[in-house]
């Protein structure tokens, strides 16, 4: 059997690990990166961690597992008659194909965020967030006033907190003295974390509140111009917005209506074996199951994929996909986490230890144990950088 999968981030790459260890036949790997994100701390690579703790080689990843072919393109499209899934730079032909192709950004249609506003999302996106934030401390010396975060979901949240800490620590270790920079939490709903407990916006407002982060809820972002960001009709002047706020299903798959069909929310339908077609199967981001977007529902997939697979070859009964309740976590700031499950919450230093824990067994459920180590600890080494951000940062 050969089974193709399109993506590299943590369904895609867990199911090949899966397939791999059942001995279930060459695996062919196909991303558009020679790299897996770890997500969870792109935050802080952003600003000023060590990028091991977030940027491992795809390579390194299959090492040991020598059925399994890493293949650098994107898909361009399907043919389901055939078998063959149509690439950027060949043809592969398949006989279970996986699609986990992650999800990309929303930006609403807002006038000029695309074009102007900074990310998290992808590496490049990433080193070009921290190189800004240095030079705006170091060389412009907060003549800058304000640095936007827009969207007060996790990764805003997270992100807020980081860069407030990070402008501190780069301030003090060059002597920058002069000026009161700030940073600027916006989001159009009430409270912060709004797909969160009120528990959890109320902790976590007063955690961000307490490291100085300004809070502008129940505010709409309206367009970005060159040098200000317009706010409920109102152009404050600022050169650093980052949009955290919104993403969308993988386009791939709206373009393709004949292939697949599509849930409100963008996501693909899928049955209770993860298939959108006959051998098909779409895990992660992409399928329209609870918990969908998160990186534990992501690995689940994938798991269950590989086992479903597993017992189609040996002629077991299939067994339904049945998702599994994610805790939630939310960093806020170096020492402090958020972390909720069943409604019982841990708030603080607690919390923040928590939250590595869930860190390191995301790392653990991917990479050896030594190696999976080595990448948790990179996130507490300052200033750090690796050489697949040299080199395929583009």
């Amino acid at each position: 059997m050969h089974t193709v999968i399109i993506g590299g981030g943590f369904a895609g790459v867990k199911a090949a690990l899966e397939l791999s260890t059942k001995q279930l036949g060459k695996v062919t790997l196909i991303s558009d990166e020679p790299y897996f994100l770890h997500h969870a701390t792109l935050y802080a690579t952003a600003t000023g961690r060590n990028a091991s703790a977030s940027v491992i080689s795809l390579e390194d990843m299959f090492a040991t597992h020598h059925d399994v072919e890493v293949v650098l393109g994107t898909m361009k499209s399907i043919d389901r008659v055939r078998k063959i899934v149509v690439c950027s730079n060949r043809d592969v032909q398949y006989d279970t194909l996986v699609l986990a192709l992650g999800s990309t950004t929303n930006y609403f249609g807002i006038e000029g965020m695309a074009a102007r506003s900074y990310g998290i999302k992808t590496l490049k996106e990433v080193q070009a967030l921290r190189a800004h934030l240095h030079e705006e401390v170091v060389k412009d010396q907060h003549k800058q006033s304000a640095y936007y975060v827009i969207g007060a979901g996790p990764s805003g949240v997270e992100l807020a907190a980081a860069i407030t800490e990070y402008i501190r620590d780069v301030s003090a270790a060059h002597g920058v003295t002069r000026g009161k920079p700030k940073v600027v939490l916006v989001e159009t709903a009430e409270r912060v974390l709004p797909n969160l407990s009120k528990t959890a916006s109320h902790k976590v407002e007063t955690q961000l509140k307490a490291l100085g982060v300004t809070l502008l809820l129940g505010h709409k972002v309206e367009a970005l111009g060159k040098d200000t960001v317009v706010i409920d009709g109102k152009k404050v002047p600022t050169r650093t917005v980052v949009w955290t706020s919104g993403v969308m299903n993988n386009p791939f798959f709206k373009d393709h209506p004949d292939y697949f069909a599509l849930s409100q929310n963008g996501r693909v339908n899928v049955n209770a074996y993860l298939e959108a077609y006959d051998n098909i199967y779409v895990l992660g981001d992409n399928a329209n199951t609870p918990y969908s977007g998160r990186a534990y529902t992501a690995l689940q997939d994938a798991v269950f994929v590989a086992d479903h697979l597993a017992r189609k070859v040996t002629g077991k009964a299939p067994k339904a996909y049945r998702p599994a309740v994610v805790a939630q976590s939310v960093p806020v700031g170096h020492s402090w986490a958020y972390v909720e499950k069943y409604g019982v919450y841990v708030a603080g230093k607690l919390g923040f230890f928590i939250r590595r824990l869930m860190e390191l067994a995301g790392l653990r459920a991917l990479l050896p144990h030594n190696q999976a180590l080595g990448a948790w600890h990179a996130y507490d080494q300052q200033d750090g950088t690796c050489d697949l951000c040299k080199t395929n940062g583009r």
